[in-house]
């Protein structure tokens, strides 16, 4: 049987226990391991094939055909637990599976959400951190941008810890460039009417939509200056920054986008 692979980084702490967390249960459910991972799935009972005298510690099969098939469920239960097992230890790092050794997956299941299971104030600071320093430049795109964002508020959310949407929308624009300056000045108009219902899913598909057209308006007129200064075997001159050989279209500091694009 092939299985799904997993989809995310491997467990190595508190650090990243999160993010794993939402990850693992997703990885076995889909491939079954999850009745033992979290103990709903438990050792055949042999009291229902033998009757056992725990005084004098004998065991005394039902039947051959009840013994042969406690034995079979036994087999199958000790299999799937070593897939089982195998398979949450090949999501968490090397040293975590030194750390915590068992010998079943629910008791190395146990251990590691005992361990890193619990809410604390350095979990909630480390997400909230990560969206109050968020920044457009520092990504790709506009969707890793969005991601990172909307990702950490869920997180934060499962913590108990729950963002408002108006707070999310601000910090969403504050590390937007100035480039999305007129967009950014709508929506707060148009926001500030209606602050208890913001689709935040749409307005982060029209910041996608607005980056693809403000990257093609920087490629157009990148592309009308370099044509018109080579046809004319001209220096080009920006009049914006009065320099010579220095293109408004085409200024990192200006455009950021630019800059990510050149170095992607």
């Amino acid at each position: 049987m092939a299985y799904n692979s997993f989809q995310g980084e491997l467990l190595v702490g508190k650090s990243n226990f999160i993010e794993w967390y939402n990850n693992a249960k997703l990885f076995f459910e889909i491939n079954g391991f999850m009745p033992y991972i979290d103990g709903t799935e438990e050792t055949p009972s042999k009291e229902l094939y033998f009757n056992i005298d725990k005084t004098a510690k004998i065991e005394t099969p039902k039947s051959n055909e009840l013994a042969v098939k406690y034995y079979e469920k036994l087999a199958e239960y000790n299999r799937n637990n070593a897939k089982s097992l195998g398979a949450l230890k090949s999501i968490i790092s090397k040293e975590l599976v030194e750390r915590f050794y068992k010998n079943t997956a629910y008791n190395l299941y146990k251990a590691i959400i005992e361990a890193f299971g619990e809410s604390s104030l350095d979990l909630i600071g480390r997400y909230y951190n990560k969206l109050i320093n968020a920044n457009y430049s520092s990504y790709k795109a506009m969707d890793e941008y969005t991601s990172i964002i909307q990702s950490s508020s869920n997180y934060l959310k499962e913590l108990k810890c729950k963002i408002p949407t108006p707070l999310l929308v601000t910090i969403l624009f504050k590390g937007l460039p100035s480039s999305f300056e007129p967009l950014i000045s709508r929506k707060y108009e148009e926001i500030g009417k209606d602050l208890e219902n913001i689709d935040f899913n749409k307005l982060v598909n029209e910041l996608i939509a607005e980056e693809a057209r403000i990257s093609n308006s920087i490629d157009l007129e990148a592309n009308k200056a370099t044509k018109y200064y080579n046809k004319n075997n001209k220096t080009p001159y920006d009049i914006h920054y009065n320099k010579k050989g220095h293109l408004e279209s085409k200024c990192y500091n200006k455009y950021p986008k630019l800059k990510k694009t050149n170095n992607s």
